[in-house]
This record gives structure tokens, C-alpha cells and sequence, in this order.
């Protein structure tokens, strides 16, 4: 009986430390998004209870034509945003796209999602929100504004998301996994733009 005790204790203590090193290489890797990103002109994030709100705004060198057409083809993300693992186009209907997505951020293990991206032509706005996920319900828009010049395209994101589980993630941790998804957006829009 003894040996199994210790047994267990000596499995516990394994498990723990293994936990801890995680832990604490995803609180470095977080703290590399923390800073300010060339990416990010403007940003707001925050939070009531289990929702968060969250604001980003992105100068895009490319006409508001080019930059909808690239954020549109949201199929093809897995293509040139790291932290995308899946976009799989399941239905296209005229102005409404639902697709199965895999997105992981940081270290933190991959999150599921069933979302439906709609255009909204003549607003040069595309909105998503999620039909199925069991993590969190997300509902956002992009927002594309022409330059005068018309030259360059002011990105305006906004996402308000309600989590469906808890953790001991810190709200840091996710802060940094939110802002790394998004500059990994810009950059892949800008790849895609042949801007990055």
C-alpha cells in the first residue's frame, strides 16, 4: 500500500513540474506580444466578467478594394496566418461563407470553431461570428476605410467574445494569444497583399 502512495506522490510531483515548465513558457512567449506591435495604430481591450471586447486598428498599404477581397478570402488563412491550423471552407452562399476553423495562439492548445463570415457590399465591412465552438462565442467585424489618397485602407476590428470555459489562464495570457492571432492577420493579409 505504501509503494502505491508513493507511487501516486511521485506521479503528482512529475505531473506538477511538467505543468509548471509549461506554465511558465507560455508566460515568456506571452510577454513577447505584450509590447507595442508596428501592426497595431490602435487598440483597446476589455472585460466584464467573462466577456471581452476588443479593439484593433491596423494601417493596410493597399486600396480598400484589394484588402476586402484578401480579408474575404478567409478560406485560404490557413495559407498565411500561422496561428490558423484549419480554414476549411464548408458553404458559400453570395455574400456568406461557413467555414471550420482551428486556430491555436501561443502554446495554448488549438480551439474549434464552426464561424460564418458575412460581406457586406458597398459597406466595406465583413462581419463573423461563431455558429459552433466549445470555448467561446465570438461576433466581430472588420471595418475598411479608403485613405483620401486612396492609396492605403484604415482596418478597424472589433470582437466581442463570451468564454465558455474557465481556466487558470491568466487574463495576460490571453491578451497575448488575442494580440498575436491579430498582428498574425495583418501580416498574413499583408503576405497575401504582397505587402509582407
Amino acid at each position: 500500500m505504501k509503494k502505491v502512495v508513493v507511487a501516486i506522490v511521485l506521479v503528482l510531483a512529475v505531473v506538477a513540474a511538467l505543468g509548471g515548465r509549461w506554465y511558465l513558457r507560455l508566460r515568456a512567449e506571452a510577454a513577447k506580444w505584450a509590447g507595442p506591435m508596428q501592426e497595431i495604430a490602435e487598440e483597446s481591450v476589455t472585460r466584464e466578467g467573462v466577456v471581452t471586447t476588443m479593439r484593433f486598428v491596423s494601417l493596410i498599404d493597399a486600396p480598400v478594394d484589394k484588402v476586402e477581397a484578401a480579408l474575404w478570402a478567409v478560406e485560404n488563412s490557413q495559407n498565411s496566418v500561422p496561428n490558423v491550423k484549419l480554414s476549411k471552407l464548408l458553404e458559400s452562399k453570395d455574400t456568406t461563407k461557413l467555414l471550420e476553423m482551428n486556430i491555436q495562439a501561443l502554446q495554448l492548445p488549438p480551439v474549434a470553431y464552426t464561424m460564418e463570415f458575412t460581406r457586406h457590399p458597398g459597406e466595406n465591412r465583413i462581419t463573423f461570428k461563431t455558429i459552433k465552438s466549445g470555448a467561446q462565442d465570438i461576433e466581430g467585424e472588420y471595418r475598411l476605410q479608403p485613405s483620401p489618397d486612396g492609396a492605403r485602407t484604415r482596418m478597424t476590428y472589433t470582437n466581442v467574445s463570451r468564454d465558455k470555459i474557465g481556466g487558470p489562464i491568466s487574463k495576460e495570457i490571453i491578451d497575448a494569444a488575442n494580440r498575436e492571432t491579430y498582428v498574425n492577420t495583418v501580416r498574413g493579409l499583408n503576405k497575401t497583399l504582397g505587402k509582407g
